[in-house]
This record gives C-alpha cells, structure tokens and sequence, in this order.
C-alpha cells in the first residue's frame, strides 16, 4: 500500500470516527433519551384540554371553488 493511500485511508478513517451521531451515545431501553434533564419520565400531551374544541365538523354554505381544478382537468385532458 502506498503512502498517499495509507494517509488518505487514515484521513477517511478520522473523518468518519469524528461524524459519529449523539444518538449513538443516548440511554435506551428506560434511559431519559437525547435530551435528558428536562423533562419527566412521561409526557401527557393535551393533558385536561379539549384538542378540537369549538373546530366546525361541517362546512357551511356552499362548498369550495373548484373551477380552477375543473380547468386544470379540461386542459390535461385535452393535451393527451
């Protein structure tokens, strides 16, 4: 093997090692995760709110606009 290949193997080698993800070195299995020390151990997300409060279930009127889409379909037609 050559120098210049033993150099740029060891410079390939160094590169990779340095890149190494911090999620390599993160607790599993129980562990607080990435980011530990902020948090509890369990997060109840919306807890006590109504998530879709007052959102309507139904449009009221008429419906959307659809010329644009119904041009769009008359002229992808016509173009085949």
């Amino acid at each position: 093997m050559s120098a210049r290949a033993l150099v740029g193997a060891a410079m390939l080698l160094a590169i990779l090692t340095a890149c190494e993800s911090p999620e390599a070195r993160r607790a599993r299995g129980g562990g607080p995760g990435a980011d530990a020390g902020n948090h509890g151990r369990a997060v109840d997300m919306h807890d006590g709110s109504w998530m879709f409060y007052r959102t309507p279930d139904r449009i009221g009127g008429r419906g959307p606009d659809l010329e644009g889409a119904r041009q769009s379909q008359r002229l992808s037609q016509r173009s085949q």
